[in-house]
């Protein structure tokens, strides 16, 4: 028996070789969502199976595990249009529903209400800071960071900073695996980013993807990885670090910060998925905003 996915007319596999497809439409019709960056679409879109059409001349990303329909990439859509395209899926996925709505598509289109329930996800809005903010860290709020970033300077001034490069995956591999192992980290959503990770790594040559390591006598000790999100924002996809280096967390944030600075204004830390620790982590550098998850209910 066919899947559902080879019954849908139009829907493929989205793979590393639609790369530049993904540059030419996300290039021309930019998200802040870090949902939408290449890096993401293709190293966790290679786990969930994501696939694509063109509908009309605009790029809609599908992934079938959730059934959910990415807000479509392109010029814009009625409202009619959309319910038409949540429809077409439906033929197919039954439970099919689109995420993602841009704030600013809802607020000029009053009538959504009467096709969809718009409903916000606070777990999966994504945390935006200003990078100037991030490696000045000003004010009595981030002043335990600095003292932190301050200490770790004084206690290990032969520390190194290097850019990722592929022959260093391995490496990196491995210190992601002690990371793990170190917190029993083993929820599903971590084994699931550790694939992320290395399927980053794999396929570094062909994605848009930069990272930095701090090294301390030849080991690592903290690694972030980042990619473009829009020409003024970059967004952090994975940042590890050793706990038992004090200041270590803190370091990588800012040395990618001071990295990034001059490039662009705005740096995406992604979402805190509802973890009570990451998300009071997250609200500790003091976001400049946040991007909301606002999806769909279907009437």
């Amino acid at each position: 028996m066919e899947s559902a996915q080879e019954k849908m007319p139009g829907l493929n596999s989205l793979t590393l070789a639609h790369t530049l497809m993904l540059r030419e439409y996300l290039g021309k019709y930019p998200r802040e969502n870090c949902d939408y960056t290449i890096t993401n679409l293709i190293s966790w879109g290679m786990i969930y199976n994501n696939q694509f059409l063109i509908y009309k001349d605009r790029l809609v990303i599908f992934n079938p595990q959730y059934q959910y329909i990415l807000f479509p990439v392109g010029e814009e859509l009625s409202v009619l249009e959309l319910k038409e395209l949540v429809l077409s899926f439906r033929s197919y996925y039954p439970k099919a529903e689109i995420i993602l709505f841009p704030p600013d598509y809802v607020q000029r289109h009053p009538e959504l209400e009467e096709h969809f329930n718009i409903q916000e996800d606070r777990d999966w809005a994504d945390y935006i800071y200003s990078t100037e903010s991030m490696v000045e860290l000003r004010g009595k709020k981030l002043a335990k960071k600095k003292n932190l970033i301050s200490q770790f300077r004084r206690a290990y001034p032969e520390y190194k900073v290097m850019k990722i490069t592929e022959d260093r995956a391995d490496v990196i591999l491995k210190f992601t695996h002690k990371w793990r192992r170190e917190r029993d980290a083993n929820g599903s959503y971590l084994m699931t980013e550790f694939k992320a990770i290395e399927n980053t790594l794999k396929y570094w040559q062909k994605l848009p993807s930069e990272g930095l390591i701090i090294c301390l006598n030849y080991k690592i000790v903290a690694y972030s990885i980042f990619s473009p999100q829009t020409p003024d924002m970059a967004t952090v996809h994975f940042e590890k670090f050793d706990p038992d280096k004090k200041g270590s967390s803190q370091v990588i944030t800012w040395e990618t910060a001071r990295y990034l600075s001059g490039r662009y204004k705005w740096i995406n830390r992604e979402q805190d998925i509802g973890l009570a620790g990451l998300r009071q982590a997250k609200l500790s550098y003091l976001p400049d905003r946040m991007a909301p998850f606002l999806y769909s209910k279907l009437k």
